[in-house]
């Protein structure tokens, strides 16, 4: 017994050794990278010294200093929109959501949705999961200034970040991301074989950061975007309600002669149901005829989405291309839903779909039309193929299994609907995976850091639980993760052994409105 006693205490002891010699480690490498960027900092940025943040140890240069009107970020919580490029000390873009400079770098491409960043800001951070982001502390902290730093650039010398503020964070890996950063100067859902850059472990990172805008209710902005959408620029929108006590909506009727029927009305755009809020459709949409207008549409400066003429350009070549695609034969265009005496799909149906999935700014971030590919890619690497989807069996999102089965075999329709009914409140991360005989993927490590940051908080924090009830925990909490996700392009490799295929995603920012062209294939027993 005493033997035993006495190897355990020895085994306690080594444990106990180890574990203070890795703390130590860690405490004696932070203090030798501090040293190291406060000596790179006397050496490059003398000015910015004194403009120490002692909580996470970085150091600041406000380019401007905001809105002042607005409320700073630290007021409440919010949600955030901000622009970043992130630097490493030699100066070199390791990821940016700018297109011009990924442009620089020479990553950029179309499959990339190069906009303003967009994560949860809360009044604090997961300290349990490890999540200490330096933008994140800056957002929620009071910036300290030099005296002299302030007075020579009018500034005051406590500054918080708002609307408007612009500054450069000069931080340590401890507020990065212990393994590093990975990139191509452009983000999530990219693919190139030009020359990139990466931020090894534990290494300082420069993050030059613009607050473009804050949201206190993410639900709300986002279900106003989709109104607006509708009502302003495509055509209006009708509210279908079956409460007796609603005076100004009625209960959507069945028969597709009554005056109030969704084929009938003067409006375009209508709500699916009676029940779920915020997924419309327009049963009449119809490319021969009519496309899409974006009041606010996608401009990168880069063909196809330069500006809003190219954009315009963009959507006729589209529409022109799905015409000839699914109507080729002029003598016999397609009818119209009113015309088209067509079975529905209903919820045992097997529709074959073809489609294109598109932000409220028009940009498409996935489609299976080939047609479309080559117009935007100017090359179709890997032919599209029908989505075939039976409502009662699931597979889709849910916004789809709310709208196929009312839809006819042969229609066109086009479907909107906010992220409770799309890909969720946290939305999903853009990425490249290649399955072959096996599977590998390929994420960039910083943005899904800060994914995970917005999961965390999205989904066990206020937002996703106030937000999930909100529009009614059943089907938030069961049709969402029932029915699953999917999207991205794909297209194929080859290897010496065999042949794999890589699916390029394309990034689904938190609450993010989508839409939907569809066609549905005719019925083959029609």
């Amino acid at each position: 017994m005493k033997l035993y006693t006495r190897i355990w205490c020895l085994a306690a002891m080594a444990v106990l050794l180890l574990s203070s010699c890795a703390k130590e480690e860690t405490e004696s490498f932070d203090k030798f990278e501090n040293q190291a960027l406060e000596a790179w900092m006397h050496q490059h940025r003398p000015e910015l010294v004194k403009n120490y943040q002692s909580d996470g140890g970085y150091y600041v240069d406000v380019l401007e200093a905001g809105d002042m009107n607005a409320a700073p970020i630290s007021d409440t919580v919010c949600w955030v929109s901000f622009d970043f490029s992130g630097r490493d000390l030699s100066g070199n873009i390791i990821l940016t959501r700018n297109a011009a400079e990924a442009h620089q770098v020479g990553s950029f491409t179309k499959y990339t949705h190069y906009v303003p960043y967009y994560r949860y800001c809360g009044e604090s951070y997961a300290t349990s999961s490890g999540q200490i982001e330096g933008t994140y502390l800056a957002m929620r902290n009071t910036l300290y200034l030099d005296p002299d730093y302030a007075s020579a650039r009018g500034l005051d010398t406590e500054i918080r970040l708002r609307e408007g503020s612009k500054v450069v964070l000069y931080m340590p890996s401890r507020v990065v991301g212990s393994s590093g950063v990975s990139g191509d100067g452009g983000y999530e859902g990219q693919n190139d074989d030009n020359q990139t850059f990466t931020l090894d472990a534990q290494r300082p990172f420069i993050v030059t950061m613009t607050i473009c805008d804050t949201v206190k209710n993410p639900l709300e902005k986002e279900g106003h975007e989709v109104d607006t959408f509708c009502n302003e620029t495509n055509g209006g929108l009708k509210i279908y309600d079956n409460d007796d006590e609603t005076a100004d909506a009625k209960p959507l009727p069945e028969d597709p002669e009554d005056a109030d029927h969704p084929y009938n009305v003067a409006e375009e755009w209508v709500s699916a149901n009676d029940s779920i809020p915020q997924v419309y459709v327009n049963y009449r949409f119809n490319p021969a005829v009519k496309g899409l207008t974006f009041p606010k549409p996608y401009a990168s400066g880069y063909l196809p989405y330069a500006d809003a003429a190219s954009m315009a350009t963009l959507e006729a070549q589209i529409n022109e291309a799905l015409v000839k695609r699914f109507h080729p034969d002029e003598d016999e265009p397609y009818p119209g839903i009113k015309e088209l005496k067509a079975d529905t799909v209903k919820l045992d149906g097997t529709a074959k779909i073809w489609y294109i999935g598109r932000f409220l700014d028009g940009f498409i971030f996935d489609t299976n039309i080939d047609e479309v590919k080559q117009i935007i890619y100017g090359e179709v690497v890997s032919e599209g193929k029908v989505s075939e989807y039976t409502p009662k069996e699931g597979g889709a999102i849910t916004a789809w299994y709310y709208t196929v089965p009312n839809l006819q075999y042969g229609q066109w329709a086009a479907i909107i609907a906010t992220s409770t009914n799309c890909y969720g409140s946290t939305g999903r991360s853009g990425g490249t995976t290649t399955d072959s005989s096996g599977y590998s993927s390929s994420y960039w490590d910083y943005l899904n850091y800060l994914s995970y940051y917005n999961s965390y908080y999205g989904n066990s924090g206020y937002y996703g639980g106030y937000y999930g009830g909100y529009y009614g925990s059943y089907y938030g909490g069961y049709y969402n993760p029932y029915y699953g996700y999917g999207y991205g392009y794909g297209y194929g490799t080859t290897t010496d052994d065999s042949e794999s295929e890589t699916t390029i995603s394309t990034e689904i920012p938190p609450f993010t409105p989508l839409i939907f062209e569809l066609y549905i294939e005719p019925d083959d027993e029609d």
